[in-house]
């Protein structure tokens, strides 16, 4: 493996991690370029806010991107400094102080413990595509530009495409092998929306509306703290309530969006609604959500319950179904009976 930083401290402290246990070489991003062969991971640990880092990594691009793994510490956890490792050519983001556990963790394969399959490469191309999607919604959102909507239904169609020649399993191993955080959730969510939507047969039409609203569905997040966003640990009161002001958030982003449709917005503002009434932020009931929503809204918590999260094991498929099947009254239970092939076989 190959390790790039831009400074002697932050190249020896992940020397010190990963020695050992790779072969490793490494380098000063201010030094001259040293890569020539094409190493099975990069980690790179830099400050994105400095252009000369952002110049000395673009130089490196071509070899970079040969690897498989291109491990970003961004110790600066900004929407701004994550999008910019994404455009750099992260196959994940590790935001925060560095942890040991969590990069030999990304630099080791788990295992899937309901699965033996792997990350196909064009898994791993879709995912990386719709992550960096993500970040620059985010980042746009966050800076009050222009969205770029034809991209990002572009690569909608690319994990859809990528999902009905390989199958959602390889989807959900490689997103949670390769992501983490709220970029994990929106891609699992648009993984499990889409096949959601293939296993009902729904028109070509109604699939771009599920991936769109899928992968917007989150994007009033751009406005939360990310050491709120993606705490390690459960949220108190307040962070939650400040969690909860996301689908109003993301409503009002998108509302002045060319390229955004009604539908989009209501299943980006009504998400967390729930048929008894019980959600938010509109308390909407049954005949009020319509069936975007209501797939979308199922799609979301089976997600949340499968998704790696730091403070709590991992769930099995066949228990985050079992939790979709107790929320009576909340979800159409016929929805919940068609999604089961796609939460336990598909």
């Amino acid at each position: 493996m190959h390790v790039l930083a831009d400074a002697s401290d932050k190249l020896a402290g992940v020397c010190t991690i990963v020695e050992g246990k790779f072969a490793v070489a490494a380098e000063r991003l201010d030094a001259d370029a040293k890569l020539s062969q094409t190493p099975h991971a990069v980690v790179v640990r830099a400050d994105l806010r400095s252009v000369g880092n952002i110049s000395a990594l673009k130089t490196r691009a071509a070899r970079i991107n040969r690897a498989a793994k291109r491990i970003f510490l961004v110790e600066q956890p900004t929407h701004i400094c994550i999008s910019q490792a994404y455009a750099l050519g992260a196959t994940l983001v590790l935001p925060g102080a560095i942890n040991r556990n969590r990069l030999l963790a990304a630099l080791i394969d788990p295992t899937e413990p309901e699965s033996s399959s792997t990350s196909g490469p064009h898994s791993v191309e879709a995912a990386g595509a719709g992550a960096r999607a993500i970040a620059s919604m985010f980042t746009a959102a966050r800076l009050g530009e222009l969205i770029d909507v034809g991209s990002a239904k572009e690569t909608g169609r690319r994990i859809a495409d990528c999902i009905f020649e390989h199958g959602l399993t390889e989807w959900l191993t490689t997103v949670r092998r390769h992501h983490e955080g709220t970029y994990q959730h929106c891609l699992l969510v648009t993984g499990l929306a889409i096949d959601f939507g293939l296993s009902l047969g729904v028109s070509k039409a109604d699939l771009e509306r599920l991936y769109s609203a899928a992968l917007f569905h989150d994007i009033g997040k751009a406005s939360i703290p990310l050491e709120v966003l993606d705490k390690p640990a459960k949220l108190d009161v307040r962070e939650r309530s400040l969690i909860e002001t996301h689908p109003i958030t993301g409503y009002n982003v998108l509302k002045g969006q060319p390229g955004i449709s009604a539908e989009i917005l209501d299943a980006v503002r009504h998400h967390h609604e729930y048929l008894d009434g019980s959600g938010y932020p509109d308390a909407l009931c049954a005949e009020s959500i319509s069936d975007i929503v209501r797939i979308l809204t199922i799609s979301d918590i089976f997600a949340a319950l499968i998704e790696h999260r730091a403070y709590r094991p991992t769930m099995s498929r066949e228990d985050a179904y079992t939790v979709l099947c107790g929320m009576n009254g909340k979800l159409e239970r016929a929805l919940v009976s068609s999604f089961k092939e796609v939460a336990l076989i598909r």
